[in-house]
């Protein structure tokens, strides 16, 4: 399920199957419009894509070079030239779609709902209680000017992350798009950084979960939750980067329904949050901090109940 200039499609009906890649698969669209999808519709799934780069070398400068870089599950991936040969393509449409089973997903980083370089990549689960297993710019993440979403509908799912574990769970960098939605069951959501509905350089990004006892981990000190971090020139324009000035940044995190539980945590030992909390609400930056404002503001809620009107689009 990968293209290039192409159309690439995996598609499996039924069965317990199990995928296995070192990368550009499992759902990845490339340059000049390519398109990759990876379908199945029903059986309990195991989708890898190597991780470890002592077994196949991808190894990604984010993680020091021991995690792959996959561009897989749900990856669109443009090419980036401005820091090389001046060339640069924009990323396609890369989908990973899985209908009904409990299923789990591995891998390293750039995965899962992940757009790179005016790319768009997309995982979407419908039914069962699924594992996310992976690493960094994940799972409803992306960077330069892109897309990245991961839905799932049903099941008590786990999302985690290992190794540098963080750029993931609604995670966006420099003018993206990024966005991670579970409708029912009891989810847990585990990330030492930079995580969680967090949008940096410019970004909007969302973490909402519908319905569910829900556990939340986040490294302790770090950034996420529902905020937007602050650069200063977001307040005083840049001569050579004036557009940073000029844009937005909106950083989201929503919980409805449910009794719900936020924790820090700091190697093997956790403690509750005390900023995040079951039914209530917060900023980040808050309103009386000095770097408010500058078109960049974060906002997470939990609330016992609500709607989202626009995400009973699927339920029609």
């Amino acid at each position: 399920g990968c293209g290039y200039f192409v159309i690439g499609l995996c598609l499996d009906c039924t069965g317990d199957d199990e995928y296995y890649i070192h990368g550009s698969g499992q759902g990845c669209g490339g340059v000049g419009g390519g398109i990759g999808v990876c379908a199945s519709f029903d059986g309990k799934d195991r989708y890898t894509a190597e991780p470890f780069s002592e077994i196949f070398n991808r190894g990604d400068y984010h993680s020091e070079h021991t995690i792959n870089g996959n561009e897989a599950q749900g990856a669109g991936f443009g090419r980036r030239g401005d820091g090389s040969d001046g060339h640069s393509w924009a990323g396609g449409l890369g989908a990973i779609v899985d209908i009904h089973g409990d299923d789990f997903y591995y891998s390293g980083n750039w995965s899962l709902g992940v757009g790179y370089w005016f790319g768009t990549g997309i995982a979407v689960d419908r039914n069962g209680d699924d594992t996310y297993k992976s690493c960094y710019f994940t799972q409803g993440s992306g960077a330069h000017f892109c897309n990245g979403i991961l839905l799932d509908e049903n099941g008590n799912d786990k999302h985690e992350l290992y190794e540098t574990a963080g750029a993931a769970l609604g995670f966006g960098w420099d003018f993206a798009n990024s966005l991670l939605i579970n409708k029912n069951g009891d989810d847990v959501y585990r990330a030492k950084i930079i995580s969680m509905g967090l949008a940096q350089i410019r970004s909007f990004a969302f973490l909402i979960d519908v319905g569910g006892n829900d556990s939340y981990y986040l490294g302790e000190g770090t950034d996420g939750l529902g905020e937007a971090s602050y650069r200063d020139y977001y307040k005083t324009p840049s001569k050579l980067t004036p557009y940073y000035f000029y844009g937005k940044s909106f950083g989201g995190f929503i919980d409805i329904g449910g009794n719900d539980f936020y924790y820090d945590f700091k190697d093997d030992k956790q403690t509750a949050s005390s900023l995040f909390k079951n039914n209530s609400l917060w900023f980040q930056p808050s309103k009386t901090d000095s770097t408010y404002g500058g078109n960049s503001f974060g906002v997470g809620i939990d609330v016992e109940s609500g709607v989202i009107p626009e995400l009973e689009i699927w339920e029609r």
